[in-house]
């Protein structure tokens, strides 16, 4: 860059700086609309990068090879899943190593003087070893306990016991369960909820799966939770799951839900709500833009009689072009950066509320930047040609 050049662009950053100043009421109104635009399309980069790191997390911490089958209903009939028939996917060579029948339902229950939301789990003895989950105190349920009344509870449970009785649960202890009286024989550690079977067993009565007849008149089979075989194919397993529960259960089929399913459906749901706030933001940066526009060409008016006195002294009509043009730039990249911070901020302060370890999302500083050009450039290019195209002898004469 040549010295006059450099003094040519000194001279306009500092006409710039200066014209921003003397307007600063119409720009600070022009941008508000770009801060509120960037700030939506930032925190919704956030919001969508954390939400599939939180999921993914959980996934690392119990794996990919949970398997959850669900009995649907096809027609009026209840769907009926025979106990014989979940005991015996192992042996069929589909992908499933271990499987658990399990009754599910919620309830209250009463321990003392207090009554304590849970809920009941019948479930075989493999439901342990699928929920990766983990002995803290006693010992866990086990078919081989047949109907017998005895309960392994959550940490949860545990502690909402402890606090309402004012002493710890103790291995022994009886629970009510409506007219029926369970033992407690063991206390889970705490356990993370797992996205797949969705199971809370912090807030979870794990009984042997007989035990349901107790607690129900004519117990059927709510969920089979599973787990995949090493190396097998979840799509694959998916259909041969499907294909063996059509022959041999009535009044429905099996839905099955893999975690390659599930991570699918949450890719699915962040682009249907990024596509959402994306359409927001961009009505927010539109309006913003429009608002710079009409500043730079209330500025252009307002300036008539400079710029033709400019053009008279031997401006081009290059400058004058720049120097609109850098006033428009710079609007937008001070609303861009506005809007970055306070998508930052908002990103951080939701995946704080919910519990989740706050990443910045890889692209939203090149979104930030690109949207800063792009609406500076866009609309501020009309209101810069116009100022360059002004007449000097008709601008002179202009009031």
């Amino acid at each position: 860059m040549s010295k006059s050049e450099w003094t040519v662009g000194r001279e306009v950053a500092r006409e710039v700086a200066g014209n921003l100043r003397l307007s600063q009421g119409r720009s600070l109104l022009a941008l508000i609309g770009i801060v509120i635009g960037t700030a939506a399309v930032i925190t919704m980069l956030h919001l969508g990068h954390n939400a599939r790191e939180a999921a993914l997390r959980q996934f690392e911490i119990l794996g990919t090879d949970q398997v959850m089958m669900q009995p649907v209903s096809g027609n009026s009939d209840k769907p009926h899943v025979p106990l014989n028939t979940v005991v015996k996917i192992p042996e069929q060579n589909i992908g499933i190593d271990a499987v658990a029948a399990v009754v599910q339902y919620g309830t209250s229950i009463r321990f003392g003087r207090s009554q304590i939301q849970a809920i009941i789990l019948a479930a075989t003895d493999k439901i342990y070893t699928i929920g990766k989950v983990h002995l803290w105190q006693g010992r866990l349920t086990s078919d081989l306990d047949a109907a017998n009344s005895f309960a392994v509870i959550g940490a949860g449970i545990a502690s909402e016991m402890t606090a309402s009785s004012g002493r710890p649960v103790r291995i022994g202890d009886k629970i009510n369960v409506g007219s029926r009286v369970l033992t407690i024989i063991g206390i889970l550690g705490d356990a993370t909820i797992s996205p797949i079977l969705g199971i809370d067993f912090n807030r979870t009565i794990v009984l042997p799966f007989a035990a349901a007849r107790r607690l129900l008149p004519s117990p059927n089979i709510s969920n089979v939770a599973a787990l995949l075989s090493p190396g097998a194919d979840d799509t694959q397993t998916a259909k041969a799951v499907t294909e063996y529960f059509s022959r041999h259960m009535s009044g429905g089929m099996m839905h099955v839900r893999t975690a390659r399913q599930l991570i699918e459906n949450i890719d699915r749901q962040m682009g249907i709500y990024a596509a959402l706030i994306l359409g927001i933001g961009a009505v927010s940066l539109v309006v913003g833009g429009v608002g710079i526009m009409n500043v730079m060409l209330m500025n252009v008016m307002e300036r008539r009689q400079e710029i033709g006195l400019r053009l008279a002294l031997g401006a081009r009509r290059g400058h004058i072009r720049l120097m609109f043009l850098c006033e428009a730039l710079i609007l937008a990249i001070a609303g861009s950066a506005g809007g970055t911070f306070l998508g930052y901020l908002t990103g951080w302060v939701f995946a704080s509320g919910s519990g989740w370890r706050f990443e910045p999302a890889p692209l939203t500083l090149p979104v930030a930047v690109g949207m800063a050009l792009v609406v500076g450039l866009f609309f501020g290019i009309y209101p810069a040609v116009c100022a360059a195209r002004l007449d000097p002898a008709i601008a002179l004469r202009g009031e």
